[in-house]
């Protein structure tokens, strides 16, 4: 989500602290977080899902992980969300199987997700 941001980087004082933090979700928050970050990691466009998401937190949980990441200290220069490129409508269904192919070509797709895509259950 932000080019450049390491997590692995924090210290373990401001790990802890966003744990406890995201303890305080309920249920249903952290399955929408997880939702998000695999339809991230599948290479799907998530900028409207996030936007929803975080205005769905509660104030004072959005407060409290600004202060936090604000005592982790600064984000890199390219850790700056650049706005996603518009998606070319795919006009043919053998252009969305090559559209398919690619990506798990390219990694970002699992074999096993294309299989389910490309042939799903009826």
């Amino acid at each position: 989500m932000f080019p450049g941001f390491d997590p692995s980087k924090l210290s373990p004082k401001v790990i802890e602290e966003l744990s406890t933090l995201m303890r305080t979700l309920p249920p249903e928050k952290v399955m929408q977080m997880q939702s998000i970050m695999h339809n991230s990691m599948a290479g799907f466009d998530i900028t409207k899902d996030i936007q929803a998401f975080e205005s769905s937190l509660p104030p004072d949980f959005r407060a409290r992980l600004a202060q936090i990441m604000l005592s982790a200290g600064p984000l890199p220069a390219d850790a700056i969300l650049k706005p996603t490129p518009a998606v070319t409508p795919i006009s043919s269904v053998d252009e969305a199987r090559l559209t398919i192919l690619n990506a798990v070509r390219d990694g970002g797709l699992a074999p096993e997700a294309a299989l389910r895509a490309l042939f799903p259950e009826s």
